[in-house]
This record gives C-alpha cells, structure tokens and sequence, in this order.
C-alpha cells in the first residue's frame, strides 16, 4: 500500500473519530459501535478518557540509519519541514520519491517520534485497553453485538466467534465489517455493514449512565421491558469457564503496546470485567512479566 493511501486512510479515519461523520443512529435497543467505544472508556477511564483516543495515528520505530526514499524517509522529511525550520527544508513536493538526510538530521528525527511517542503513549494505551476490553467481552458474550446494512434495516447478532481473532482491531477504524468476510479489513463501502452493540448489554458491561449524546429517544409506546432503566444498576459480569480464564489473560497481556506492562490493579481491573477475581488475577501474574512500583515498561 503506497504512503498516499497510508496517509489518505489515516486522515479518513481521524474525520470519522472528530466529527462524528455519517455515523448512524442509535434507538432504544442498540448503540452505535463508535459511541458504545466511548462509553466503555468513560466507564474504565472516567475524566482520564479524553475522547480523541481514537484519533491516535500511531508512529512507527525508525531505523538508526538514515534512509533515501520510502514511507520512513518520507515521515524523517515531513517531521524535520514541521519541527527543526532552521534545517529548510522545503515542504515535500507532488510525487517526490527520494531524500537526502545528514547523520544529525535523522536522529533529530528519530527524536521527535520517540518524544511524540511519550505524548501520545497514554492516551494510545487507553485506546487499546478499551477496544481489548470490548473484543473480550464480545467474545465471551457479555457484550451482545450486530451489524446492520447502511442503508438501514434492523440488525442482525454478531456470531460470538467473529470477535476470536488477532486480526479485527481495524474494525475499531470505522466500525464496520464485512458478514460474508468477518476477518477481512474493516474498511470500505458495501458490503461492510455497520457495527452496533445493544443497550442492555452495554449498560451491564460499562459502568455509570449513558450521556444524553449517547441515549435514544425512547419511543411513546415503549415499556421498560423494551428499555431498561438507565439508571438501573450494572450487572456483575457472569464468570468465565476455567478453561478460557488464562488465554483470555494471555491475550490481554499481548495486546498491550510494545515494552508495556500493566499494573496489578490494571490487571484486576480489566479481568473483573470478565467475571475474574483478584486471588485468580494475582495467580496468573506469577507467569507472566510485572514491573515493580514506579517503573513504567518493564519490571
């Protein structure tokens, strides 16, 4: 995929996050995939979730070696053009396919991203904690999901298989996918659908209300067998069977961002949404790697 593609995609994508852009609209049984993300966030992060989690474009790890053309010497050019004026170099030019870089001006490069990367690794982490949090739940059905053609129509449940993979994280992207080919990209026009979560399973699974931007209008004739309460109080989550407790631990802990190691209490924090107490959260620690009080990477 060309770096014009790249970068097209990335801006698409941070428009859908800023601006709410076609996204589809909720009801009293179902929310969209995009605002059930941020009321999950809220739910874990609470003032800490600042909404432009997904808006994120990720840095990639340059090489020590300064590079002449490619995506890595395209990205050195842009950076240096933006933060070091006094190099002048000129903005990038239609098509421009090669570069020339000093020693000095890659590393000043290889700087701005490492320093980028401090600035939006929290925010980057959170992200990634709540989409985790939302494929597991998803997974183990306490998350109940469906898609739904654009045009319109009523959706259809998400088979709980479809969120066992490594390979739907892009779904987050515009929250869609596509039914006849669940772990294809979650980018494109028809046939994906849209991704919806249902309201009732949401609640459970997030706690703390729905913001108005987040509630539907509750139709005249609906019951409050059709709509539960909002401000009915979340359920606790059922357990998971003793077999999928330590994959599902597993798969947390690779999923985390390079080099980064949860805390205790992050690790209690998200296992209890899947039913999982603190003594079991503390025995399946004692096999993979923790950091001691105060370090951030690695322990």
């Amino acid at each position: 995929m060309s770096v014009e593609i790249i970068d097209k995609q990335l801006s698409l994508r941070a428009e859908f996050w800023k601006k709410a852009l076609g996204w589809p609209n909720d009801n009293a049984s179902y929310v969209f995939l995009g605002r059930a993300l941020h009321v999950m966030g809220k739910s874990m992060f609470g003032s800490d979730w600042t909404g432009d989690e997904p808006c994120i474009e990720p840095l990639p790890k340059l090489t020590v070696f300064p590079e002449k053309s490619g995506w890595r010497a395209r990205l050195v050019h842009e950076l240096l053009v933006k933060h070091h004026p006094e190099y002048n170099r000129k903005p990038l030019k239609p098509y421009q396919q090669s570069f020339d870089f000093s020693g000095k001006e890659w590393m000043d490069a290889v700087m701005i991203v490492e320093r980028l990367k401090e600035e939006k690794g929290p925010r980057l982490h959170r992200l990634i904690q709540v989409q985790n949090r939302i494929m597991q739940l998803a997974e183990a059905s306490f998350l109940i999901t469906a898609i739904r053609e654009k045009a319109g129509g009523d959706p259809t449940p998400i088979p709980r298989r479809w969120w066992n993979s490594l390979r739907i994280r892009d779904r987050f992207d515009f929250c869609q996918l596509r039914p006849d080919d669940p772990y294809n990209l979650g980018i494109g026009s028809d046939p994906y659908q849209w991704i919806f979560v249902t309201r009732e399973s949401l609640m459970s699974c997030a706690s703390g209300e729905l913001t108005d931007r987040e509630q539907a209008p509750t139709p005249a004739a609906t019951t409050s067998a059709d709509a539960p309460p909002l401000e009915e109080p979340a359920k606790a989550p059922r357990r998971l069977p003793e077999a999928k407790i330590e994959p599902a631990f597993r798969q947390w802990r690779e999923q985390q961002p390079e080099g980064y190691i949860p805390t205790e209490d992050e690790d209690i924090a998200h296992m209890k949404q899947l039913g999982v107490g603190r003594d079991k959260v503390r025995q399946l620690r004692k096999g993979f790697p923790t950091r001691g009080r105060g370090e951030k990477k690695s322990g």
